[in-house]
């Protein structure tokens, strides 16, 4: 199952059949329920995820108690890039607001695979970063239009 969601996912397309395998050996599908997280603020950023089906948001938790929503992530959608861009803890949380099946990727496998066949690794990572960038550019708009809402609310 797991070979059929890499092989079938527009991220893993342009690897070969024996890489996909490598990766597929070091992954594994992980049942979640409504509320659960996937990861925390904080935790660990070794493995990639991918969402197989359900929904999850990635928030950004605040001082003040308050999560502001980075993304809502569909189905096919990768996340926890940080273990991809030589982060070693994520920044966000990743809660799941639908049963979800998320898809967890070894990223030092992954980061061996993509080294040994460095065009190919070269493309994915073009790809992580183009997704990590529209993350952090869609948080920037959404905290811009939050200080802008709070300034019309003091004039």
């Amino acid at each position: 199952m797991v070979i059929e969601k890499l092989k079938s996912h527009e991220l893993f397309r342009l690897l070969n059949p024996k890489e996909v395998e490598k990766i597929s050996a070091a992954s594994g599908v992980m049942k979640l329920k409504e509320g659960e997280r996937v990861y925390g603020d904080g935790f660990p950023a070794p493995p990639l995820f991918v969402l197989l089906k359900g929904r999850v948001e990635l928030q950004r938790p605040t001082t003040a108690g308050v999560s502001l929503l980075v993304d809502d992530l569909a189905e096919g959608s990768v996340f926890g890039v940080s273990s991809l861009t030589g982060m070693e803890r994520h920044l966000l949380d990743a809660v799941c607001v639908a049963d979800s099946e998320v898809l967890k990727l070894e990223a030092k496998v992954l980061r061996k695979v993509l080294d040994a066949n460095p065009l190919v690794g070269y493309a994915i990572q073009q790809r992580i970063s183009e997704i990590f960038f529209k993350r952090y550019v869609e948080a920037m708009e959404k905290l811009q239009a939050m200080v802008q809402a709070s300034a019309a609310q003091r004039s």
